[in-house]
């Protein structure tokens, strides 16, 4: 076996995976593996995964189910996508949260509305309280996260990846962890059910195009400006601007849903 640079000795993957084949449902018990791998060897946030290759051949299965693997543990919130890198352990605290929001939403879909309104008003306290408490390094891993988004543009993983990184900065630039971290459940939870059907089929919904990319990034670089120039009221703008376009995403990912 050929095997690619990792983090994690390849190793480890091999004394703990069973080869699955092409069975019926090996996607989900494929993620269920890589999980068990992660949660029993204490992976830490940041380690990298063994590519979709080596784990095809490590589990005698297709890249493809691998690949729908992955995406189902990145909706889990278990693992993030970086694109042309590949995937990534991602364990945080706010994990439970998200866990238990994801469920009222499995109870009673027409909540979204009300996540959605919950999400703007932690977004919109964040962003304001940043504003005043944001510090030269929040820029930086804000800008950083930017330009990862920018560069996401038509990978819908990478995109659910980068657009909370994005998102988390700003709010992390109150530098109160625990709205931090409310805020990372709550957006993660909702963009997750609101990509679920282009996540699970590995597809890119039209908005998210590349010819789109430059329109995305207009609706999340108002944002970091006013917090870099220290303007509130500009601030709470655009975060309202950014916030009716994903009312009227969520309005097509429910009018898609079978």
């Amino acid at each position: 076996m050929s095997r690619s640079k990792s983090s994690t000795d390849l190793e480890v993957w091999e004394r703990s995976l069973v080869r699955l084949g092409a069975t019926n449902g090996a996607a989900e018990e494929i993620a269920q593996q890589i999980q068990d791998v992660i949660l029993a060897q204490d992976l830490g946030e940041g380690c990298r995964l063994p590519s979709e290759r080596d784990l095809a051949e490590l589990l005698h299965t297709s890249r493809p189910t691998v690949s729908q693997a992955i995406r189902i543990l990145i909706v889990r919130g278990l693992v993030e996508s970086r694109r042309g890198s590949g995937a990534y352990v991602r364990r945080r605290p706010e994990l439970s949260l998200a866990t238990s929001m994801d469920l009222m939403l499995g109870v009673n879909v027409e909540s979204v509305a009300h996540l959605a309104d919950l999400r703007l008003w932690l977004e919109d306290a964040g962003v304001r309280a940043g504003v005043h408490q944001r510090t030269p390094e929040d820029l930086d891993v804000a800008q950083v996260a930017l330009e990862r988004l920018r560069a996401s543009a038509a990978s819908t993983a990478s995109w659910l990846s980068a657009d909370t990184a994005f998102h988390v900065a700003l709010v992390g630039a109150s530098h109160n962890p625990y709205l931090t971290s409310i805020f990372e459940g709550v957006h993660k939870t909702l963009m997750n059910y609101e990509y679920r059907h282009w996540v699970a089929s590995g597809t890119v919904p039209a908005w998210l195009g590349r010819a789109n990319a430059a329109s995305l990034i207009a609706l999340h670089e108002p944002i970091l400006v006013a917090v870099r120039s220290r303007d509130e009221a500009l601030a709470q703008a655009a975060v309202q601007v950014h916030h009716r376009a994903m009312q009227d995403h969520l309005a097509r990912s429910q009018a898609t849903s079978p």
